[in-house]
This record gives structure tokens, sequence and C-alpha cells, in this order.
């Protein structure tokens, strides 16, 4: 079912059509497997409306917990920041900012696509904590559609635009949506666990270590980045650990690459 946006005018001319139409095929006639198509639909998504950046994970979005997210795969940004977003995606804040998008997702049950004016029209977020954050990422303008798992938790794809770039139009978000809400067979369809589920346990640095690593970060790497020492990151990643039941980093990255995770 799709879940459209009141808006004034949404309608899509031919062009809009045949790009969408052009894309959906490229994607189901790449070789590859199902992260190689998930990243030749977004990058071409991003293309026809002009975004520069993508995140597309599993996540817990429920109005009573910070929203948390795993197993991403993105293009778009550097590493400077990659680590400043994952720090602002992961701050207490969000919980407040996300919590009219979760209500909503949750009474509706439904694949929703929105623009950041529409998730948050009074500007909560400028007014919190983790603004300075998405300054330092320099994103602004943004789409977020949130398609519900079997299982409990969602497909989050966010899409964005630097700061000096303008708001993601209305017509934007159709294009987004249509495309998104229709390859079902790319959505992730369960977390792969149950430790995964309960990612929302994990502190909010821990979650920030824990989608660093699971990018490939080594440990120094992420220390120079969030501008800890090195065994503060040893601290992090051996609670990460323990809460996944893993002994590695390459045990904790196949967590999310096997499984029911989506690879199917």
């Amino acid at each position: 079912m799709m879940e459209s946006s009141p808006t004034p005018d949404t309608t899509l001319a031919e062009p809009d059509v045949r790009r969408i139409v052009r894309l959906l095929g490229e994607v189901i006639a790449a070789t590859g497997d199902i992260n190689d198509k998930r990243r030749l639909l977004m990058d071409g998504l991003c293309e026809i409306i002009h975004a520069t950046a993508w995140v597309w994970s599993m996540s817990q979005f429920h109005p009573d917990k910070p929203p948390s997210s795993i197993g991403l795969i993105h293009n778009g940004f550097d590493e400077h920041r990659l680590a400043s977003y994952m720090e602002a995606i992961n701050h207490p804040a969000m919980e407040a900012v996300s919590r009219p998008s979760s209500l909503e997702l949750q009474r509706k049950g439904v694949h929703l696509t929105r623009t950041r004016r529409q998730m948050d029209p009074e500007r909560l977020l400028d007014q919190s904590a983790a603004a300075p954050l998405w300054i330092k990422s320099n994103i602004g303008p943004l789409i977020m559609s949130l398609r519900p798992m079997e299982s409990g938790g969602v497909n989050a794809i966010r899409i964005y635009r630097t700061l000096d770039e303008p708001h993601f139009t209305d017509r934007e978000a159709k294009i987004a949506h249509i495309l998104l809400s229709e390859i079902p067979w790319l959505h992730f369809t369960a977390f792969p666990d149950q430790a995964s589920r309960n990612i929302t346990n994990l502190y909010p640095r821990h979650r920030t270590v824990l989608n660093l690593l699971g990018d490939g970060w080594s440990r120094k790497k992420i220390a120079e980045h969030l501008n800890i020492s090195v065994n503060t990151v040893h601290g992090y990643v051996k609670a990460i650990f323990k809460h996944f039941d893993v002994h590695s980093q390459s045990e904790l990255l196949a967590r999310f690459t096997q499984g029911d995770g989506g690879d199917k």
C-alpha cells in the first residue's frame, strides 16, 4: 500500500515517469548482490532528484525509543562527514525530533515517505542539541522513507542535500516514494537476531562506534575521527561485542550480511 502526503500538486511529468521506469529496469537487470542493486537504485534516484548523499539501514523507529540503525550502506559522504553524521543521527535529542514520524508510522503501518518539512514542521531539529552535529555533517534538506519490517523495526532510507541547497519538493518526494515502494524485494525483511533488534539498549556513542565498525573502520581511525582515545574505543568495542555475542569485527560484520537481514 502506498501512503502519499497531502500536497498541492505532485503530478509527475512524462520525463519523470520515463526516468523512473528506466531506473527500475536497470536495477532489475543489473548483476551483483542485493547491496549492489540498492546502491544502483539510490545513486540513480539521487541523480533524478538532485540529492547529494543517501543512507539505507535497518532501524528501530519507535516513539518511545531513541532512533537507532545498523547495517548501513551509503554514498555521498567523505570520512569526516560520515563520522559527524553517525554522531548526529545517534544523538539522544533525535528522539523528540523523530517522535511525530514514529507515531505516524505506528498508526498507519505502511511505507511512508516524508520530507524534512513534513517530518519536522516546528523545526525542532534546528533547536535541538543535535543541531551542531548536523551542521558539522553539512546536511540540510532530507527525505525519509520508512518501510515496516515483518518482525518489527523498519527499513530507513534517508536522502540528503547539503546545507546550502533548497528543500526537496513534494514532486521529488513522490518520485522517491514511487521508486522505493515498488521494489519490495530490495528491502530488509527482518533484523538478523534479537541482539540487533535491541540496539536501542546500547548507549548513543556505542551505536556510533558500531556503525563505523560496520563500515569497516579500524579502531584507530574511529578514535581519530571521534576525537577520543584508542583505549576508549577499545572499551566501546568490548561492550558492542558483548551485546552481539561476537568475538571479532569480522564476526560482527557477518551478523549484518548473513541470515534473514535482506540478503536473500
